[in-house]
This record gives structure tokens, C-alpha cells and sequence, in this order.
């Protein structure tokens, strides 16, 4: 279901949260006050806005929490992915220290992986799958080089430094699909949800002068808890929805970086 809603567009998602946050409110508070009136508290009732106040603050921290480390898990992605591409294009260079047909070779490689990351990895990413066919790909390049013997001191160096990328891209690569996962699970999705719902409902138990000063107060309140839901929900998918991660780098890679001098470099 959150899938589902991740995938829906801006102008579609945003409209969407607002309305649906504002009409559940005001729903709740006009059937509190027309049909459950005897909850409703008074302005004799002791100790209201110390408990509102306590529910505020506890609600506003788990929130905020939870938004902060949501949008920080989607732009560490994006530094790894960043990262991720630095790291193949060292690689790439790299293999201009090897023999001319092993380099060509090695290049090649490299070329394959990264478009079969474009084209087939990434949209797997958005459906929360692992693409075995990419991680062969990989692998198949690092058979390649580890069978190399270097004879000189300069295939020596260049030989173990493409070992050290090589072994600083798997993790990066690793960190990249490990990081498909969605950081709010089903669990902490019901508790955020069980959450408004209760801070709403607490809200809509004071007794205001007018009715209609106290709908506009929760739809002030009802519009700021859906902005902030709908952050949660475009930031909580990396790969999808509305501010999804791109492969941009890796397609900057064969476009430009990884280009041959008869390509136009």
C-alpha cells in the first residue's frame, strides 16, 4: 500500500495527504461533538494543558526523529551512489596501468556492468528485488582481474591498486542495495498512524467557544501533520516515488567519462 502511494506523482501525492489528513479531522471532531459530547472536556477540567502539552512534546520528538533520520538514510544513498561512481571511474582509469588487450578488456567489462546497473538493476531496486545478473557481471570482472600477473614494478603497482577499489566498490555497491529497504517498516508505520490518531483525537476533545474557530485550528494542525507524512513517505522509498535516486551518474559514466578518444574524447 505504501508502495502504491510512493508511486503516485507530486501534484497527485500532495493534494492527496492535505485532504485526506483535513476531512479525517474534522470528521472526527464533529462526530466527537455531536454524538460523544460527554467527552468533550470543559474549561473546569483540571491539568488539560499540562497533559496536552506532555502529549504534544512526545508526538513532536517521535516525529521529528523519525522525519530526520528518514531524509538522512535518502541522502546518504545518494552519497554513496555518488561515491559508488567516483569509485568505477578510478577503477576504469586504473586499468590504463594493464597490458593494452587486458585493459581493453577490463574496460569492457566495466561498460557492461555499469549499463546493466542502468538498465535492469536499478528499476529492480524500485521494486525492492536484487538483480543477480549485475552481481555476475561484477563478479565476472573481478575473475578477470585477479588472474592477471603483473611484471614489472609498474603492473605492480597499478595491479594492487585496482584491488583496493575494487574491494572499496563492493561495499559501496553493497551499502547501495541494502539501502532498497524502506528505514519505517509495517511496525513503526502502525505506530506513527495509531499516533495521529491519537493526537487528533486529544485535540478534538477541548471545548472552544466556537465550533468553527475550533475546526480551523485542526485543519491548521491536521495540514501540518499531512506535509509532514508526506515527507516521510517520498523520502522513506530511495528508489521510487516522487524524489526517487537516479542512475544519472552511472549513465554519466558511459556518456561522458568512459567515452573513447574516436567518440569524441
Amino acid at each position: 500500500m505504501i508502495t502504491f502511494i510512493s508511486n503516485l506523482p507530486v501534484f497527485a501525492l500532495l493534494p492527496l495527504f492535505v485532504l485526506s489528513f483535513v476531512l479525517a479531522s474534522l470528521g472526527l471532531l464533529f462526530f466527537i461533538h455531536k454524538q460523544l459530547a460527554w467527552l468533550v472536556f470543559t474549561d473546569s477540567v483540571k491539568y488539560a494543558d499540562i497533559f496536552s502539552n506532555c502529549l504534544t512534546m512526545i508526538f513532536g520528538f517521535m516525529l521529528a526523529f523519525i522525519t530526520v533520520a528518514a531524509w538522512e538514510n535518502h541522502n546518504d544513498l545518494g552519497d554513496t551512489v555518488s561515491k559508488e561512481t567516483n569509485t568505477l571511474q578510478n577503477m576504469y582509469r586504473t586499468l590504463e596501468g594493464y597490458p593494452p588487450e587486458f585493459q581493453e578488456e577490463g574496460k569492457k567489462k566495466l561498460k557492461i556492468y555499469v549499463s546493466e546497473v542502468i538498465e535492469k538493476e536499478w528499476p529492480a531496486m524500485a521494486l525492492d528485488q536484487y538483480d543477480v545478473s549485475a552481481y555476475q557481471k561484477l563478479r565476472g570482472y573481478h575473475n578477470h582481474i585477479i588472474q592477471f600477473q603483473p611484471k614489472n614494478n609498474g603492473e605492480i603497482a597499478a595491479h594492487q591498486e585496482e584491488l583496493r577499489l575494487f574491494s572499496s566498490y563492493r561495499e559501496l555497491r553493497r551499502d547501495r542495495v541494502e539501502g532498497t529497504k524502506p528505514i519505517i517498516d509495517k511496525g513503526m508505520w502502525s505506530v506513527l498512524i495509531l499516533s495521529a490518531v491519537l493526537f487528533m483525537l486529544f485535540l478534538c476533545l477541548f471545548k472552544k467557544s466556537s465550533l468553527f474557530v475550533h475546526a480551523l485550528m485542526i485543519t491548521f494542525v491536521a495540514t501540518s501533520l499531512s506535509l509532514i507524512y508526506f515527507l516521510l513517505v517520498i523520502y522513506d522509498h530511495p528508489f521510487i516515488g516522487s524524489s526517487p535516486l537516479s542512475p544519472e551518474p552511472f549513465q554519466k559514466l558511459l556518456d561522458y567519462y568512459w567515452l573513447t578518444p574516436a567518440q569524441g574524447i
